[in-house]
């Protein structure tokens, strides 16, 4: 029987590739003005140092490298943690007080609650889209183990390796150079903007405790402000150019997702979807433990990107009726990248299910041995994440948009 061939997702960009580290390829070059007698040894010392990066290895690196330069630009401008010996106080500090007159406000990047949360889920995106890369590329090979290839005719093999390549062939657009260029400008002026809407409005207007205007109050909060344009240009820069970063393997895990949609769609049209291993449970989700885990994955960066995106435009930012449809955009994109792929790998493990019941219920089995298996089928999940995780992630997704507006409201009423 041909062979399936492989997806091939991690060809969206080269950091997503194994590769040796840098260091070492450039020593290699510089080894070739070593005299001949001393070349082979130092070569064969630089293969034991030799390692191999992962991709979660360089993007986990990359990522611990720009927190440490975002903190020591903090440092170098004073604005890590509370100013010492100042009159200045906490922006917060102004929501448990009665005292409506406005002083100096302190807003450094460890007071900054909001500006935390948003940092983590900047440099945790690249990790959610590289665990995304990974279980993709290991979705064929998953349902190939658990027999999903096994009832498959050549002629329907050749047209999956048709659609592999075809798809391979989209990811290999998206990773193409001129591609990555046009999502980095793109990305880059949109964080730009973003940021001139913040230099332009302030901070915090939903969160005005005081009876102070509100332009007022932004405007102070602004003023003492971490990354404020006028008084720390640096950090501007850095938060800037840490939006581009993350909002740019963002944009790549989206398009990423619908490539994979669309090969889903069409796999499982083949006959090849989501197969679970009925006959043997190898890893306590009938051989889906892969899947669970890019699902597990994909939900979690759902509600971090969602959470990260309340937090600037209703906790920075002025809340406008325009952003609620902002928010209903994202929920779509989420609906067409994760609620319809799992209902198709729903509906197609739902169909291996089924066949391998009817195939109990047609065999020679005793009644009670039957009846026994039968129920064992049934007593486990469809795909490997229950109904209730399931539920209870939903839920949570539909109400955290509420949490950030009614915070300020209750705080403004005490």
């Amino acid at each position: 029987m041909a062979q399936l061939e492989d997806l091939e997702p991690q060809r969206i960009g080269g950091v997503f590739q194994s590769s040796a580290p840098i260091g070492v390829r450039w020593a290699m070059r510089r080894l070739r003005r070593v005299p001949r007698p001393y070349r082979r040894a130092a070569r064969a010392l630089l293969r034991l140092l030799y390692l191999r990066l992962t991709a979660k290895t360089k993007i986990l690196l990359i990522s611990l490298a720009a927190s440490v330069v975002l903190l020591a630009l903090a440092e170098a401008d004073g604005v890590l943690g509370a100013p010492a010996g100042t009159d200045k106080r906490w922006a917060l500090d102004y929501l448990f007080s009665d005292d409506a007159a406005l002083s100096e406000i302190s807003l450094s990047l460890l007071q900054d609650l909001a500006g935390l949360v948003v940092l983590a889920v900047i440099f945790v995106t690249p990790v959610f889209c590289c665990q995304q890369v990974q279980a993709i590329g290991n979705f064929v090979r998953m349902n190939e183990r658990n027999g999903g290839a096994a009832r498959l005719s050549p002629e329907r093999i050749r047209r999956l390796n048709r659609l592999v390549r075809r798809t391979n062939a989209w990811f290999g657009v998206l990773g193409r150079r001129d591609t990555s260029l046009a999502i980095v400008v793109v990305m880059a002026i949109g964080t730009a903007s973003l940021y001139a809407f913040v230099d332009d409005n302030g901070l915090m207007e939903t969160w005005n405790p005081t009876s102070l205007p509100d332009s007022v109050w932004r405007s102070e909060v602004y003023a003492g402000w971490w990354a404020n344009w006028h008084t720390h240009p640096e950090l501007a820069i850095a938060l800037c150019a840490a939006g581009t970063y993350a909002f740019y393997f963002l944009a790549k895990q989206l398009f990423m997702g619908v490539v994979f949609t669309v090969y889903l769609y069409r796999s499982a049209a083949l006959g090849f979807g989501v197969t679970p291993n009925m006959r043997f449970d190898s890893d306590g989700f009938h051989g889906l433990r892969p899947l669970r885990q890019f699902m597990l994955w994909t939900y979690g960066s759902a509600l971090a990107h969602l959470v990260g995106l309340l937090i600037v435009f209703m906790v920075w930012l002025p809340a406008a009726p325009w952003m609620v449809f902002l928010v209903l955009a994202v929920m779509l994109v989420d609906i067409i990248v994760i609620v319809y792929p799992s209902s198709i790998g729903y509906h197609s493990a739902l169909a291996v299910k089924q066949a391998h019941v009817a195939a109990l219920s047609e065999s020679e089995l005793p009644h009670e041995e039957r009846d026994a298996a039968i129920a064992r089928v049934w007593s486990v999940p469809v795909l490997p994440v229950t109904t209730r995780k399931a539920t209870t992630g939903i839920i949570l997704y539909l109400l955290v948009p509420a949490v950030p507006a009614l915070i300020p409201v209750l705080f403004q009423g005490i």
